[in-house]
């Protein structure tokens, strides 16, 4: 299993996930997380709504959820998505990290570029089919990090959602409203 540093009175992906987002998996190969941002976001939907999407009327996602309730159900619905949405997930697991060791800048020399184009060959051949536990494990910390922004940012699409039925724009019969939830 991907570990790394282990603290006492941890969960399971705090020990193998260490405050500074480095992840070990199982082979040695050094990872560090990269923040959520549009293009990821939009690969996690996809994965979602290709692999899960008969699934999402089980999920009931809540606004009165904590980041770790609703970090959990995401947890599960992009578990059970991963068999329907398998290029998506792994696309969308290369774009979450990269290899520790990689120079960044703009103005690399030929060295530090083919250094890099090393770790991303690497990192891609990992990737193309690694451990189970090494997937979860990446799957579990992405979450783990990103569940409260990503929580906030659906109270605030609810609350679009809900200004835009009152104003008429939509059926209200789209959105779920707090007092459904």
């Amino acid at each position: 299993m991907a570990t790394t540093k282990a603290k006492p009175a941890q969960t399971d992906v705090e020990v193998i996930v260490d405050d500074g987002n480095l992840i070990t998996l199982e082979s040695g190969t050094e990872l560090t997380l990269v923040p959520l941002k549009s293009r990821q976001f939009f690969k996690m939907l996809k994965i979602i709504t290709h692999g899960a999407g008969g699934m999402l009327l089980n999920f009931k996602f809540s606004a009165t959820d904590t980041p770790e309730e609703f970090g959990a159900k995401l947890v599960a619905l992009l578990a059970f998505a991963i068999p329907d949405a398998e290029d998506e997930v792994f696309d969308f697991l290369l774009s979450m990290v990269v290899p520790v060791g990689t120079v960044e800048g703009r103005s690399l020399s030929k060295a530090d570029k083919a250094k890099n184009e090393e770790l991303a060959s690497n990192l891609y051949e990992e990737l193309y089919n690694p451990e189970l536990g090494d997937t979860l494990t990446l799957i579990e910390a992405i979450v783990k990090r990103e569940a409260a922004d990503l929580q906030a940012l659906g109270k605030r699409l609810m609350g679009m959602f809900e200004l835009a039925a009152k104003t008429g724009q939509i059926p209200s019969q789209v959105v779920e409203t707090a007092s459904e939830a």
